[in-house]
């Protein structure tokens, strides 16, 4: 598996796209299911983060297709070539981008216009976080039930993502009470999210696979390797926030708030590198499945 520079940016780019549309789709959720829990001004912060967010995803995007085009190209000529993006436009990722685009504005604008996120804003948001299934490797299988898990596993992602920039805000302001309500709400809902993710993720996995004989002498099987790796370092992270500073935090432990935003920290590192890591399987390498 050779990695060119422009490879590389395109790895980067798409790894941004997913940061930040999971990311503000997520906290789309989150300022839903803890609007009643949250300190007016936490409120506004994350409106603002999601918002920035938001931009974000719109610009990689455009940045995502222009750097493609330069890859496939091999220069830098390729990012003003009008008939190379146009090619990446048709070819699935025009329809893809849409969706995130237009998902992501209509939940800017509902979460503007309301103080909590309804209908509109959650399912605006539900469609720019699973718009990433309408390319790719599992698009590629062209079975409903595949759709289906791909869609389940992004917005179980967005979920977990989406919940971390906003804790952090919380945690900053050093006061286990504005903590503590968000803190346990995240973590009751996660019991069902986190299980649907992981049922999700291996089912995934397993399917793309194909032969498990050619998981630890294929680009994709060693890479997807180090992804489950990760993903379990998350996981254990996450459990041990539950378990063990969601508690301390009920209690007023002024010292757990600091741990949490040090947890919290090394979740987001964490998450960085499987998105990075995920964009470099859907990028560079392909599945056994479809070989």
């Amino acid at each position: 598996m050779n990695l060119g520079v422009w490879d590389g940016w395109v790895v980067t780019a798409k790894a941004v796209t997913y940061a930040a549309t999971l990311g503000s789709a997520g906290g789309v959720f989150f300022l839903a299911y803890s609007h009643a829990l949250l300190a007016a001004p936490d409120r506004l912060k994350i409106q603002r983060l999601v918002r920035i967010l938001m931009i974000v995803a719109v610009l990689a995007c455009g940045a995502r297709i222009a750097l493609t085009a330069a890859s496939m190209s091999g220069d830098a000529a390729g990012l003003t070539d009008s008939g190379l993006m146009r090619m990446i436009w048709q070819a699935g990722e025009g329809r893809a981008t849409s969706t995130r685009v237009i998902g992501l504005l209509l939940a800017a604008c509902a979460v503007h216009l309301n103080r909590r996120p309804g209908a509109l804003a959650l399912a605006a948001a539900g469609a720019a976080a699973t718009s990433f299934a309408w390319v790719g490797h599992v698009h590629a299988l062209a079975a409903g039930w595949a759709l289906l898990l791909i869609g389940v596993h992004l917005l179980s992602v967005a979920f977990w993502l989406g919940a971390l920039g906003p804790l952090l805000l919380i945690a900053r302001h050093g006061d286990p009470r504005r903590a503590a309500g968000p803190a346990a709400r995240f973590g009751k809902a996660a019991l069902v999210v986190v299980g649907a993710l992981v049922i999700a993720g291996l089912a995934l996995a397993w399917v793309l696979m194909g032969n498990l004989s050619q998981w630890p002498g294929s680009n994709y099987g060693r890479l997807l390797a180090v992804k489950l790796g990760l993903a379990a370092s998350l996981l254990g992270v996450g459990a041990f926030n539950k378990l063990r500073l969601t508690p301390r935090l009920l209690a007023g432990d002024v010292r757990a708030v600091r741990s949490l935003e040090n947890s919290i920290r090394a979740e987001m590192a964490l998450a960085a590198c499987i998105l990075w890591v995920t964009a470099c399987l859907t990028t560079l390498t392909g599945p056994p499945a479809l070989e």
